[in-house]
């Protein structure tokens, strides 16, 4: 059975790839070999905690508040 990706490490995966493009969930889930799907349910209750928000071409988007974990998580792994 695999194991459930964490808020951090959707976070973080969403913070390295926003380095580099525009993300979209399809990234994500290629990124950490996950369902789009799973994704989709990920980023729902990301957003629904205030982490990240979507615009109208379905690009993801931290939040400030979103952005400033990522960060933390992201300085912690160097």
């Amino acid at each position: 059975m695999k194991q459930k990706k964490s808020v951090e490490d959707y976070l973080k995966t969403i913070y390295i790839l926003s380095q580099k493009k525009k993300v979209h969930g399809s990234d994500i889930a290629e990124e950490l070999k996950v369902s789009r799907p799973t994704v989709s349910v990920a980023l729902k209750a990301l957003a629904e905690e205030g982490y990240i928000f979507m615009d109208g071409t379905h690009e993801v988007h931290l939040t400030e508040k979103g952005r400033q974990i990522a960060e933390e998580i992201y300085e912690r792994m160097r």
